[in-house]
């Protein structure tokens, strides 16, 4: 890819981690990553800054090995979790850790998060779960992540928050809405009873339907980005 290429993709990162703070899916810790379809190295915001504060010149390049590469502010500590699924799943462009409210509570309940809405769909039957609330690290406890999520578009870290991986930047940030939304769902329709999940031709014909790239995807990046204007929380 070209060096416009490159800004480009670190333009996105910066306004989704200060979208994605608005939003309430990442705080003063979390993080977003990218990559150049096929690049052994990928960008992330830094670990010394506000992620309402990242602009593109703040992102730290990191091999997928985990070497720091480029920029002047060092990346996360838990950088390994975007170099592990990035390692196990060549088709991923697009990392988030984000640390979610209700998308953990069935964890800490111990009881499966299952789709109970159309965009909760998008995840198949059930989230899968890390059953590790540690801080991630190393590649050992990485790579354990990794295996948990294996195929899946998201992985639950058990009282610790969750981790989204998707083919672009707009793509993990929308999935993060719509996996935070489905679990805030079911969680308060846990008050009124059991929830009942959509069966498995429901979340067949829902996601088929949903998450579709010009559609739903920029729909919604388009309008948390201009959401984002309004507020006055860009750079530019």
């Amino acid at each position: 890819m070209t060096d416009n290429g490159i800004q480009v993709l670190k333009d996105k990162l910066a306004r989704a981690a200060r979208v994605m703070e608005m939003a309430g899916l990442l705080d003063f810790s979390g993080h977003i990553s990218g990559r150049v379809p096929g690049s052994r190295t990928f960008f992330i915001n830094p670990m010394q800054l506000s992620r309402s504060e990242v602009t593109p010149d703040d992102l730290a390049e990191v091999s997928l090995e985990g070497q720091w590469v480029g920029g002047k502010l060092e990346p996360p500590q838990e950088m390994p979790i975007h170099a592990a699924v990035y390692q196990a799943r060549g088709k991923i462009n697009s990392v988030a850790h984000i640390h979610c409210h209700y998308a953990i509570l069935p964890s800490i309940a111990g009881v499966d998060l299952v789709p109970v809405c159309q965009h909760g769909s998008i995840f198949g039957a059930v989230v899968p779960v890390y059953g590790e609330a540690d801080k991630i690290t190393t590649f050992e406890e990485a790579g354990r992540m990794a295996d948990a999520l294996g195929d899946s578009r998201a992985v639950i870290m058990k009282g610790h928050g969750a981790v989204v991986a998707e083919s672009s930047v707009e793509a993990t940030f929308v999935a993060s809405l719509h996996l935070e939304e489905n679990a805030r769902l079911f969680v308060e329709a846990s008050v009124l009873g059991r929830p009942q999940p959509l069966t498995p031709q429901q979340i067949e014909r829902a996601a088929q339907k949903t998450f579709l790239p010009t559609v739903s995807i920029q729909k919604t990046w388009d309008y948390y980005l201009g959401k984002g204007r309004k507020a006055g929380i860009f750079w530019d």
